[in-house]
């Protein structure tokens, strides 16, 4: 298996758990998983950046709602979505900025 496989299978693994502890646990406990689906989409490099930055919004959507960290969620997501302007991603882009935007309307 290729390096860039086996960080995307990771990334994959671990996001998928972090969406099926963030109604089980708290989200304090939730938040560490999702930025390890993050740091494991990164290895994947060019390949793993879609995966990257839905790894990202489920990170925001913890930090944002669940620990209530609005500013720390905003910073997150507009690194995510000038990344994926830059890898030629704008409807993934797109769709963290509308969560960026509606995070700092509250």
């Amino acid at each position: 298996m290729s390096r860039t496989r086996g960080a995307h299978d990771t990334g994959d693994r671990t996001r998928r758990r972090t969406t099926a502890f963030r109604t089980s646990r708290p989200p304090e406990e939730v938040l560490p998983q999702a930025e390890a689906a993050v740091a494991a989409h990164e290895e994947g490099g060019p390949q793993g950046e879609l995966a990257r930055a839905e790894a990202v919004r489920v990170a925001a959507l913890i930090e944002g709602n669940g620990l209530d960290r609005a500013a720390e969620a905003v910073a997150r997501l507009t690194a995510a979505a000038a990344r994926c302007r830059g890898a030629e991603l704008p409807e993934a882009a797109h769709v963290l900025d509308t969560l960026r935007r509606e995070l700092l309307s509250r």
